[in-house]
């Protein structure tokens, strides 16, 4: 119980005899307290509270009432699945996220299950002031998050990665998305970010078999298992394999990947851990650049009016990834225990090529003019390692916490970039894409490039207790970067090279939580970050630039409230973006900013057993400060709304014995607002509404086995919407109406 107390940040309070003769049955691995002390304690006359939100009192059952724990039943869904309240992003504290001054939406697993999620990008909707983005053609995660785009990024285990493919889901134990900066994090964009935490080793076996369908054309196998090796109480390993092979609503589109991923985990007696993973995935879709707009009223354009299923490109369009990430993690304990050395490496290295079309210009009778364009031998390189100590001090006046260390990051990206001749023929309405010559063998451009970028830095966080219920965080990091870049231009034989000299920047954030009584938090924090400036431009130009720079307030507040089952909060934030290139008489400077601010609510938890309940709906402020363009200063940045809205709400019986048992069904609903195609507001991207419902079934098999039947309808209304703009002649649309099916045992 005291290495349960240290692991879990609380002050344990008991009778020195109610320990006397008694053992706990011992725990392993990742839980919420309360279930990690119905775990614990189970069969054990004792049962407990917390008085203060920081302290945990102990005493026997016969004087605190009787020890009642959750029904369990082996039918349904375990509410465990649907717990959103540890979060291992926006902290490197163990908090709740009661206690932590920023907001971060916790998406589980479970409601990618629910909500037949086969792509992330279906469940980003979930958190307020987050919309998706154009994503190269929809084949990387892209995003937007409080106005800003995220910079290539996406976080996998806190880990920043460059990625050109899509994250399997079949990976994810839950979705985090922090909003804001983080100044230990360093480089970021100022908006936010999404870390997917992958799932790990349990030492409680757990199989599942899967298998999805949708009307599409999806066909999608999963397999997942884990638990000790053997009998081991100290080793345990996890195997997860994903097969897609099917399309989309899109004609002549394809989606094929497969994954695997194996870990293994090992926890010793002394609290010592470790862990290693490779993962490993085949990504082979449809590059698809979208429909165009054609010309409206003067400067103002309009999205063409064709069916959404309509392809401008032919057959031969196609992007394939293939990527592998090795990671270790480890913690050692330090004397006592109060303090720990941990220890993260990963390395992840991806190979990629590309062929796809994209539409150049539109004359007035609709014939479109099309380039055949792609990447050959793409290889990128990450290497990062994370070296901190943790701990605390229990002699000082205040109770101090402290996590400080160093991090490292490598990035090796090459890549050869080969574009066509021009192409006309074909129209708006009859793009006829098999006219199209794939003349990638003999380009009328073709440039090979290499760019090296590298970042360390040493990093410190504190965390104290001023009074018994106000807490300050406070964290600084100091980033030193540099790089290189190699540019050959195979046709002119010239070569441009370029060093971007060693420099740093100091990234600080504070942040102050005051709980005026129990279940209650107030908070208000500032952070800053920065991203070091590519090298170069999208003209190929060479870029020296000092860094982007961005900060946050925010102020806001949470409550758990219906006996900590509903978690409820608000926050209200300003955000600042400075050194945005802009190009001033064909040079690039640092004249540019964007200013957003807003506010967001959001209610998680599960109002009564059996009901699970997830909405929120965030408002938006947002605008480009320029120094040099009139038709883009003041404007909103482009894909980006005033106000998103969502609701996802399900309810599965749960009275053991009915026929009942185990039948659940889910409703959903999202708003996104009107968002403008481009940031000179030539054209607009519509508001949308869409509906999704489904149902399921557990069926026992045997003692210890049983099958999940999924059935459900997406965009119930079959709307017509578009997701996001890449430019002028590339907007996404939505998915029209789908019917989707699934079986799921569990073994």
């Amino acid at each position: 119980m005291n290495r349960f107390a240290d692991v879990s940040g609380r002050q344990l309070v008991y009778d020195t005899g109610l320990a006397k003769g008694r053992s706990t049955q011992g725990l392993k691995g990742t839980f919420t307290t309360d279930e990690a002390l119905r775990r614990l304690l189970s069969g054990v006359p004792i049962t407990w509270s917390f008085p203060d939100g920081k302290s945990i009192v102990l005493r026997p059952a016969e004087q605190g009432g009787t020890l009642r724990l959750d029904t369990v039943s082996v039918q349904g869904t375990a509410q465990s699945r649907y717990d959103s309240r540890l979060p291992q992003t926006g902290t490197r504290f163990d908090k709740e996220l009661i206690e932590i001054p920023k907001t971060v939406d916790i998406i589980p697993e479970q409601l990618l299950l629910d909500q037949h999620a086969r792509e992330l990008e279906d469940v980003y909707k979930l958190s307020p002031n987050t919309v998706n983005s154009d994503g190269f053609g929809g084949t990387r995660e892209d995003y937007i998050i409080r106005g800003f785009r995220r910079d290539d990024d996406i976080y996998i285990d806190g880990v920043r990665l460059k990625t050109s493919g899509r994250i399997d889901p079949s990976t994810v134990d839950s979705i985090q998305i922090a909003k804001g900066p983080m100044a230990d994090i360093g480089q970021m964009t100022p908006g936010g970010l999404v870390n997917i935490i992958s799932k790990k080793p349990q030492f409680e076996a757990e199989r599942h078999v899967e298998m999805n369908f949708d009307e599409d054309g999806e066909r999608n196998l999963t397999f997942d298992a884990t638990g000790p090796m053997g009998d081991s109480d100290n080793f345990a390993y996890r195997i997860i394999s994903s097969g897609d092979h099917g399309e989309t609503f899109r004609d002549n589109s394809k989606v094929e990947r497969q994954f695997l991923s194996t870990s293994f985990s090992w926890v010793g007696d002394s609290g010592a851990r470790a862990r290693v993973k490779h993962e490993v995935t085949n990504d082979d879709r449809t590059l698809d650049r979208g429909i165009p707009t054609v010309a409206g009223n003067g400067s103002s354009r309009l999205i063409a009016d064709v069916p959404i299923n309509t392809a401008y490109h032919p057959d031969f369009v196609d992007r394939q990834t293939t990527y592998n990430i090795f990671e270790f993690d480890g913690a050692v304990p330090l004397g006592d225990g109060t303090w720990s050395l941990e220890n993260k490496m990963l390395f992840y290295t991806e190979k990629e090529q590309d062929v796809y079309v994209e539409v150049r210009s539109i004359a007035n009778d609709g014939t479109l003019t099309r380039r055949v364009s792609g990447n050959d031998d793409r290889r990128l390189d990450t290497l990062f390692g994370r070296l901190q100590a943790r701990g605390s001090f229990e002699n000082l006046a205040l109770p101090v916490q402290v996590v400080g260390g160093l991090e490292f990051h490598n990035q090796d990206h090459s890549w050869t970039n080969f574009n066509g001749s021009n192409q006309t023929g074909g129209t708006v309405t009859n793009p006829t894409p098999e006219i199209l010559v794939d003349d990638s063998g003999s380009p009328a451009s073709l440039q090979t490039f290499d760019l090296t970028q590298k970042s360390f830095g040493p990093y410190a966080m504190v965390d104290i207790d001023l009074l018994p219920s106000v807490n300050l965080t406070a964290g600084l990091r100091y980033e030193f970067y540099e790089g290189n870049y190699h540019r050959d231009n195979k046709v002119t034989n010239v070569v441009t090279t370029a060093d971007q000299a060693l420099d740093s920047h100091l990234t600080k954030s504070a942040g102050l939580v005051w709980n005026p009584k129990k279940d209650l938090a107030i908070y208000a924090s500032y952070d800053e970050t920065f991203t070091a400036q590519s090298l170069f431009a999208a003209d190929n130009n060479i870029l020296q630039l000092d860094p982007e720079r961005g900060r946050q307030m925010e102020v806001g507040v949470k409550m758990n409230a219906l006996d900590g089952r509903l978690l409820l909060s608000a926050a209200i934030f300003d955000i600042r973006k400075d050194n945005v290139v802009e190009t001033v008489n064909g040079t690039a400077q640092l004249v540019g900013g964007i200013n957003a601010r807003g506010i967001e609510f959001s209610g998680v938890g599960n109002p009564l057993p059996g009901w699970n309940i997830r909405g929120g709906a965030g408002f938006l402020e947002a605008e480009i400060d320029s120094q040099t363009s009139s038709s883009s200063d003041g404007n909103r940045p482009r894909g980006v709304p005033k106000v998103t809205a969502s609701l996802w709400t399900s309810y599965e019986f749960k009275d053991t014995g009915s026929n009942l048992d185990g039948f659940g069904m889910g409703f959903g609903t999202t708003y996104i607002g009107a968002r403008f195609g481009d940031d000179n507001h030539t054209f607009k991207l519509g508001q949308y509404l869409l509906f999704d419902a489904g149902i399921w079934y557990y069926l026992p098999v045997g003692q210890d086995k049983r099958v999940r039947f999924d059935l459900g309808v997406k965009n119930i209304t079959d709307a017509t919407y578009y997701t996001a703009s890449g430019g002028t002649y590339r907007i996404n649309p939505g998915a029209p109406r789908s019917v989707f099916a699934g079986m799921r045992m569990d073994f």
